[in-house]
């Protein structure tokens, strides 16, 4: 893969692959250098340092890098090589910049008729909205997704610390590029593929669409709450800001439930003797629900809930997540790699395990670290053209 991608979603879309086995060349420059390159989310970052940001790490690995400018007049010979070396592109520029630059779709296939590249992007490629910058955050209130999460006398919240359209379509695409690469090796054609984050947010919304579409109710922000369970919600807990989440949904769990907490005579009361009169009085129930979670530790809430059939699950914090959490433990979701800027960090491995094709997740790399390699190693350039492309400021 050659992967012209940057952010969140370019990131992603080649670490997957990568972490796979794939073989994927990063492309990037210190003259325009990926924005998680440069953002400081930690202390031991520097603002002038490209290559200590555990963010980056973490969203490129198993990539080699290569540092090239490709504003530079040299700079085309060199990625005319890496697009015939390549079988699959990616990028996740606005649309219409690699037009500009003159490595669109229709450049690469003459050079490699049978190449696959993929165009991520907020909008996607084509619509009013495809060349207008954007974000996440953006592309999420621009899907209706923000206007359903919240509470309804409050404002739409966008979750502070994560991406969705970004990590959702970051996994997406490594699996349409395997699609592709099957229907070359049947066809022996390639194909563009255009992945909008802006479409991944509206398909998590679908139960809304078809509200809208079959019985014309406008959703809107419901906080915790769904129409098919109650109480249904995260409740306090004993310590300081400790909290477990409770789903009821059937008569079956309402029981279980109320054998949990007691049995307490108002659980015997008509207004919460069906779904339907628990929903009218849901205010209330949530109220005698915290009543009893707020004198239990929130673990044993989550045990005894389990225990009886009723969904519950601990609030947990990065630190529980780090040093605490068994099962993520188990299945050695966390892998130390040591980094030769920043150390030994632990990395997320992907979030499924292939059983005959173990995730062999590598450091990420530092800026241009591979650009040598890449050059000699992969496109059979020779060291004297090496150095003279280098001497000339192509590699930066």
């Amino acid at each position: 893969m050659l992967d012209l991608g940057w952010a969140v979603v370019g990131g992603l879309s080649g670490k997957y692959l990568g972490d796979h086995g794939a073989q994927v060349v990063r492309v990037e420059s210190a003259t325009r250098p990926d924005l998680v390159r440069a953002t400081q989310y930690v202390s031991i970052s520097r603002a002038n340092n490209l290559d200590d940001k555990p963010w980056f790490n973490h969203l490129n690995t198993s990539k080699y890098s290569l540092a090239i400018n490709l504003k530079h007049t040299q700079a085309r010979s060199v990625l005319e090589r890496l697009i015939r070396w390549a079988d699959v592109v990616l990028e996740n520029y606005t649309p219409g910049t690699m037009s500009k630059m003159g490595y669109d779709y229709e450049y690469m296939r003459k050079i490699k008729p049978d190449i696959i590249m993929v165009s991520g992007s907020a909008y996607g490629q084509t619509g009013p909205f495809a060349c207008q910058w954007g974000v996440d955050g953006t592309g999420s209130a621009c899907s209706g997704r923000l206007d359903l999460t919240g509470w309804p006398d409050r404002c739409p919240i966008n979750p502070s610390n994560t991406t969705y359209g970004d990590s959702v379509l970051g996994m997406i695409n490594p699996l349409v590029v395997i699609a592709a690469l099957d229907y070359k090796h049947r066809t022996g054609k390639g194909q563009y593929i255009d992945a909008s984050m802006l479409d991944v947010s509206v398909h998590q919304i679908t139960p809304a669409l078809l509200d809208w579409q079959i019985n014309g109710r406008l959703q809107t922000r419901t906080g915790n709450r769904i129409p098919d369970a109650s109480p249904h919600g995260v409740f306090p807990c004993i310590g300081d800001d400790q909290w477990c989440a409770i789903a009821v949904f059937t008569d079956k769990e309402w029981e279980s439930f109320c054998r949990v907490i007691g049995n307490p005579t108002w659980t015997k009361q008509e207004r919460f003797a069906t779904l339907s009169l628990r929903k009218e009085n849901e205010d209330e129930l949530e109220e005698l629900t915290a009543e009893w979670t707020k004198n239990h530790p929130a673990e044993e809430v989550m045990s005894l809930m389990q225990t009886a059939g009723v969904s519950a699950g601990v609030v947990q914090n990065v630190q529980d997540l780090i040093e605490r959490d068994p099962q993520l433990k188990e299945r050695e979701f966390l892998v130390p790699l040591k980094h030769p800027v920043l150390g030994v960090i632990c990395h997320p491995t992907p979030p499924y395990k292939l059983l005959k094709t173990e995730a062999k997740v590598r450091t990420a790399p530092c800026l241009g670290e591979h650009t040598e390699y890449v050059c000699t190693e992969l496109l059979n350039m020779s060291d004297e053209e090496f150095i003279e492309l280098l001497q000339q400021g192509v590699f930066q």
